[in-house]
Order: structure tokens, then C-alpha cells, then sequence
């Protein structure tokens, strides 16, 4: 997961000189982040099936593997078609790398602590979004090659650290797929932590595009950036254990919705047009508020899998396939709402579908049946 946040972060300061190199639109920008998650959701709903029956560890160890080779061929892709095909082999493996990896997290953690064990996750994912950044500024200065072949070696060390790793406990088979599907969806807790990751994904499916073009077109470089990027992912690997802890004592609904409040202003805020300098902070702030969703909306998932007495590879799939759908349809409506209208347009579009989504997760969170506290469940 390390590996896999920073490959999706690392393309994000080199936006402006794929444009340059291979003469893409932005509307072509947005298919080079949208190829990485496109294929996410199908993944994600087979890994409900599949980690069951196979087990969280090997599918995570062979999605590790699968990402090594691709990110050895994107490292020296020759043009924009070999660069989107491995990304989108990227993407396969992370789609099943999200859903097995936080099952294996949620099934083996106490349920008063998931969120200390989420935050502790979503840190080493801001902390892989700090390699990130500096992967794409490395690759501005020396070459594409030598900055993802490095890439690759640190995705090969996971494929060790997977293979050493102990199974733990596995997600129990529980039926049709779809069934699952159904009731995980209809439980209010699962219902608040999708809300969350569309307020999330929205703001910032549309911010991973716009601003670096943005900050691009300015004349400020790569390298300013992914500067601007790694802080921000410095700040999530800090904040996301305390906010684990915070989610485990104030509440996940109280939590997420916090930040998907802080989150919603975003869209607004850049539709004025404010100064670069501004639009650096938000680069910045992106890193910690992540991590607070992450650490908020992983035990409302999992909690919401319990209700409906599924596994939690359920809530996890469900929430994979929704997070990268999301992911993969932002950018490339972003980029044909810029292209065809104007930036300002296009953040307009995403403040208005922030709001209804952020009404209803304030009415789901009145409904959530208050979560474990922080010393339950200890003899798990």
C-alpha cells in the first residue's frame, strides 16, 4: 500500500511535462490518472470472492508481484499508450492491494481499535504519498527510467515482506456475493463512510488534476510541486495515528464528518481563483486530511460489515470499488469540463455534487448505532 500511493501520487507533478512530451490535452492528462483506477471496482468486487477462498496474504503477495512488473515497464515506457497500458496493470494490482490488505487489517484487529490500526495504515499510505512526489520530481530531473526503476525495487521488497508476513485470520465465505453487497450497503454505518469517500474523492479527483496543470501554466516547476505534495504527505504519516486514536474516542461519524466539512470548502474555495501560493496550501493539506478519512472511514465500513453480518472484505470491496470508480470518472469529467468550458467551471460542477452527498452523510450519522468503545473487545 506504501508502493501503491506513491505511483498514483508520482504522475501528479509530472502532469505538465507529459503534456509537453507526448502533446496530451487535458483532457488526456485526465486518462493518465484515470488508467490507474479504472479497473479498481471490478477488481475489488472479485476480491469479495476471492480472499475468502485464497486468502487476504497470497492475493496481496501475488497483487505486489503484479505491481513490481508493471512499474518496471512504466518506468521506461516510450510513449503515452505504453504509459496509460501500465498504468492501468498498476491499477489492477492496487485494486486488489486495497481490498485484501485493509480485510486483513479489520479482521485481525479488536473492534475498539480499528481505528488506532486504520490511522496506523492510512499513515504508511501518506507516507508512501510522500515518496511519491519526490519520485515524480526525481523523474523531472533524471529521467523517468532511473526514478521508477527505484520505484520498482521498493515494490519488490514488498513482495518479500508480504511472503514473510503471518496469514492472520481469514474472512469467513458468507454467501452470494451480491447479497453481501446489499445489506453491507443498507447498514447506516457503511452508508457514512461512502458518503465520506465521495465528498473525498470528488474534491480531490478534481484537485489532483487542476491545480498542478494550474500551478504548471504559472511557471512554477515539477520540482516546486512535488515539494508542495510531499509536505502535505509528511503531515498525513503524523497526523494518521493520532487521528486513529481520536476516531477511537470521539467516534468515526464525528471524525469523518469533520473533515469531509473541511473537505467540501475546497471546490468553493478554488472556483475564486485564488493566488498559487493558495493553491500549494491545498496541495499541502491534502496529505493530513486524507488520513483523517482514512482512520474515520475504515471502522465505520467495518462496523457496518458487522451489522449486516458480512465479512468485512465485503465493506472494504465495496468501498474500493466505489473510491476508484469515483477516481476514475472525476478526472475525466474534470479535464472535459476545463477543456470545454473553463477551470472554474468544472470545480463549480464538483462543489455541487460535494453538497447533496455531504446532506446525507449528516443524516446517516444521526442514525449510526454509537460505535465499540476503545477497551472493547480486547480478548478478540
Amino acid at each position: 500500500m506504501f508502493v501503491d500511493a506513491s505511483l498514483y501520487l508520482a504522475v501528479l507533478p509530472l502532469l505538465p511535462q507529459y503534456v509537453h512530451r507526448f502533446g496530451l490535452s487535458t483532457l488526456g492528462a485526465g486518462i493518465v490518472i484515470a488508467a490507474y483506477p479504472v479497473s479498481v471496482p471490478v477488481v475489488s468486487i472479485g476480491c469479495i470472492a476471492l480472499v475468502p477462498r485464497l486468502g487476504a496474504r497470497r492475493i496481496t503477495l501475488a497483487s505486489a508481484a503484479l505491481m513490481t512488473v508493471a512499474t518496471v515497464i512504466f518506468a521506461w515506457a516510450p510513449s503515452a499508450l505504453v504509459l496509460v497500458l501500465a498504468r492501468f496493470v498498476q491499477g489492477l494490482a492496487s485494486g486488489s492491494i486495497w481490498t485484501a490488505s485493509m480485510a486483513w487489517v479489520t479482521e485481525n484487529a479488536p473492534a475498539g481499535h480499528r481505528g488506532r490500526e486504520s490511522g496506523i495504515v492510512t499513515g504508511m499510505l501518506s507516507a508512501g504519498s510522500v515518496m511519491g512526489p519526490g519520485v515524480g520530481a526525481l523523474a523531472g530531473w533524471a529521467g523517468q527510467g532511473i526514478a521508477f526503476g527505484l520505484v520498482a525495487l521498493v515494490a519488490l521488497l514488498g513482495v518479500v515482506l508480504s511472503y514473510r508476513a503471518p496469514a492472520g485470520r481469514d474472512a469467513i465465505p458468507a454467501g452470494r456475493v451480491r447479497d453481501g453487497l446489499v445489506r453491507s450497503a443498507r447498514q447506516p454505518a457503511t452508508g457514512a463512510a461512502l458518503l465520506i469517500a465521495m465528498v473525498d474523492l470528488l474534491a480531490f479527483g478534481a484537485v489532483d488534476l487542476l491545480v498542478p496543470l494550474r500551478l504548471g501554466a504559472l511557471g512554477h516547476s515539477v520540482a516546486q510541486i512535488g515539494i508542495a505534495l510531499a509536505v502535505g504527505a509528511v503531515l498525513g504519516a503524523a497526523v494518521g495515528p493520532p487521528a486513529g486514536r481520536l476516531v477511537d474516542r470521539l467516534g468515526a461519524p464525528v471524525v469523518g464528518s469533520a473533515a469531509a466539512a473541511c473537505t467540501v470548502l475546497i471546490p468553493l474555495v478554488l472556483a475564486l481563483e485564488p493566488s498559487a501560493a493558495f493553491q500549494f496550501g491545498v496541495l499541502v493539506v491534502g496529505g493530513p486530511l486524507f488520513a483523517i478519512v482514512g482512520a474515520a472511514m475504515f471502522p465505520l465500513s467495518s462496523a457496518g460489515a458487522d451489522a449486516a453480518g458480512v465479512s468485512h472484505v465485503t465493506a472494504t470491496g465495496l468501498m474500493g470499488a466505489v473510491w476508484a470508480g469515483g477516481f476514475t470518472i472525476v478526472p475525466l469529467l474534470v479535464g472535459t469540463l476545463a477543456q470545454t468550458a473553463s477551470t472554474q467551471a468544472a470545480y463549480a460542477v464538483i462543489l455541487l455534487l460535494c453538497l447533496p452527498a455531504f446532506i446525507l452523510l449528516r443524516r446517516r450519522v444521526r442514525v449510526i448505532p454509537r460505535l465499540a468503545p476503545a477497551d472493547a473487545g480486547s480478548g478478540a
